[in-house]
């Protein structure tokens, strides 16, 4: 790097710029890597620089490391798989709890701040606690360093690979990297949350949490006042409050999702279900797709039919990550760790927990030193050389690969797609249908003349859950019986899922609007002006929807949604089916829905508030 057309490139009021850098370069220190965020991902990818003795810089814009598992009070694991580097260092966490720290369940996040700090001083990692990224050096193409402030300095260092670790892409964004943010209906991303630690008989746990809905991180604005509504949480219910020992709120929002890279390569939840996967994972992900949201009918057809239509909300998933995930395409010198990686928004919810989140960081930490030790891009590092290192540390592991899993009766058990007939029959007339759907999809032709008889089908069960199946296969002759599954607002829910099963009448409503059934406008239009009418039967609850009323919230966003997509379908039906919406906004269901401020409300208002800035 010898200076010459060296740019400096930083961002003001969100416009990108750049000026020539003067400043002698021989002036300025030299780091093989540089990793900017010392959360999840990169407390790892800088420990395993380090360990292979590359001379690493790390910035953290925090006055600790480890981000959510430490400042964000999530001190347990969610899923994901075991093995890699963090297992050590968890397992000297476990250790130092006999020593005075508050027992919890999980790692105690202030015993897990202090063994990752000292692991990355003992790794000779210098560390720079409460600086921000400013701006970025530049040769064209290729990232040669950073600028940041810290202590109201400016400082400047080079590097021969810097590591974007900051959750948002921050440093990618920067250099004009392309980037992706949420769902492509509107660009949100999965909710927040709001994490409330409580003492539960001795321990200190975090399962407590709010969702809150949602909030542009990037947005000051939304980010404070995200901020004051957490910490004025505990006054909405004070009932529960007052029978529980809530320590407080974290200091850090629970985050999900923000600014996704593009790749080199890209994760899709539509290339895992068909089986188009990558041969050659840094990592393995492992978990359901859990995003939290309770706006389904405004995710894209493929997770609806995964999580409307067929309830598999509660099956878990592993899925093979490669390197090129975490390297923008087109740029050299730059990678990415983290929940910024190159993964579509309906898969996202799976690759984001916490342990693999820390096995992406080492496995990247691992690439860069191997690229960094042969002189070559990383696009360049022998993958097998890769694979041997990862393999050695347990970060990659053959087990890793571990297909699809249920849980029945609180056992977890692998399992597998079925491809006989017979078996997707029986699977259907069973209560936990979401698998024989799933297959039968998979299966397609080869079992759809066997649906259609299967409508017919004395078994109410085996006759509408065959009408989903259809239903997602894109088979009219699905229609009849989805059209009286919608207006009867059949309240049977099936037990796929440990939770988050779906009523077999909101499938269907789902399923006439992906058919554009313009024939349902009838039935769609009264459940969207009375969509808290159950036709007099008893729904059941679970931990995400816990009222009528947000059964309610349910019918009218997907009949709003399906009316949508008929509307477009059909140009002939599209005035009568705007007025009607629109009126429906101005009704006492959904103004209702904007003015309650009760904590179990707090996330439906804000969807109901984004609901209808999408309308006008």
């Amino acid at each position: 790097m010898e200076g010459r057309g060296m740019l400096l490139k930083f961002k003001t009021q969100n416009r990108r710029e750049s000026v020539p850098f003067l400043q002698p370069v021989e002036e300025l220190p030299v780091y093989d890597l540089i990793v900017a965020g010392l959360g999840t991902a990169g407390v790892y990818a800088a420990l395993t620089a380090a360990k292979q003795g590359l001379r690493v810089l790390g910035i953290e814009k925090l006055n600790c490391c480890g981000g959510t598992g430490t400042a964000g009070d999530v001190h347990g694991y969610y899923f994901g798989t075991p093995g890699g580097i963090y297992e050590e260092l968890d397992e000297k966490v476990r250790e130092m709890e006999s020593d005075g720290y508050m027992p919890v369940v999980g790692l105690n996040p202030e015993a897990k701040k202090y063994v990752c700090e000292q692991a990355l001083i003992d790794s000779k990692v210098e560390i720079h606690y409460e600086s921000r990224v400013t701006g970025v050096l530049m040769e064209e193409n290729t990232v040669c360093g950073i600028q940041w402030i810290e202590n109201g300095e400016e400082k400047t260092a080079l590097a021969k690979i810097t590591l974007d670790c900051t959750g948002e892409s921050g440093i990618c964004d920067t250099i004009g990297c392309r980037m992706e943010r949420g769902r492509a209906f509107d660009g949100q991303v999965q909710p927040y949350s709001v994490v409330q630690p409580e003492i539960v008989n001795g321990l200190v746990e975090f399962y407590h949490y709010l969702d809150c809905g949602y909030m542009d991180a990037l947005d000051a604005g939304q980010y404070a006042k995200a901020c004051v509504d957490a910490a004025c949480l505990l006054h909405y219910n004070l009932e529960d409050y007052r029978t529980r020992r809530v320590l407080g709120i974290s200091i850090l929002l629970g985050l999900r999702e923000g600014r996704r890279i593009v790749g080199e390569e890209t994760v899709e939840l539509q290339d895992y279900l068909e089986d188009r996967m990558t041969d050659h994972p840094a990592f393995y992900a492992y978990s359901n797709l859990d995003n939290h949201g309770r706006d389904l009918a405004f995710e894209s057809e493929v997770l609806q039919d995964w999580l409307v239509a067929s309830s598999l909300w509660g099956i878990n998933i592993s899925v093979p990550v490669p390197l090129g995930c975490c390297i923008p395409k087109g740029y050299e010198g730059i990678l990415a760790a983290g929940r910024n990686i190159s993964i579509g928004h309906d898969i996202a919810s799976c690759v984001r927990q916490r342990r693999d989140m820390q096995k992406c960081g080492e496995a990247v930490g691992c690439a860069a030193a191997l690229a960094i030790r042969k002189g070559i891009s990383v696009r360049e590092v022998p993958y097998e050389e890769l694979k041997k290192q990862l393999l050695a540390t347990g970060c990659l592991k053959k087990t890793d690969d571990s297909g699809i899993w249920d849980i029945e009766e609180g056992r977890w058990h692998r399992t597998a797609w079925l491809n006989e007939a017979g078996d997707i029959y029986q699977g259907l007339k069973s209560n936990r249908p979401g698998i024989a759907i799933w297959s039968a999809k998979r299966m397609g032709k080869c079992v759809e003349h066997k649906l259609e008889e299967w409508l017919s089908d004395s078994d109410r069960n085996v006759a509408r859950n065959s009408a989903l199946a259809l239903g997602i296969l894109g088979n009219r002759k699905a229609l009849p019986a989805l059209r009286c599954m919608a207006e009867e607002r059949d309240s049977y829910v099936p037990k796929t899922s440990r939770k988050y099963n779906q009523l077999r009448g909101l499938s269907a409503v789902y399923l006439l609007g992906r058919l554009r059934d313009g024939e349902a406008v009838g039935i769609l239009e009264k459940i969207m002006e009375h969509p808290e009418d159950n036709c007099g039967q008893e729904y059941q609850y679970d931990s995400f929807i816990r009222s009528q009323k947000e059964y309610g919230f349910q019918f009218f966003t997907h009949a709003v949604m399906a009316l949508s997509r008929i509307a477009a379908a059909h140009p002939e039906l599209s005035g009568e089916i705007t007025g009607k919406i629109q009126e429906a906004m101005k009704g006492p269901f959904f103004e209702s829905l904007l003015s309650d401020t009760s904590e179990d409300a707090i996330y439906i208002s804000c969807v109901a508030r984004n609901m209808r800035e999408l309308i006008k």
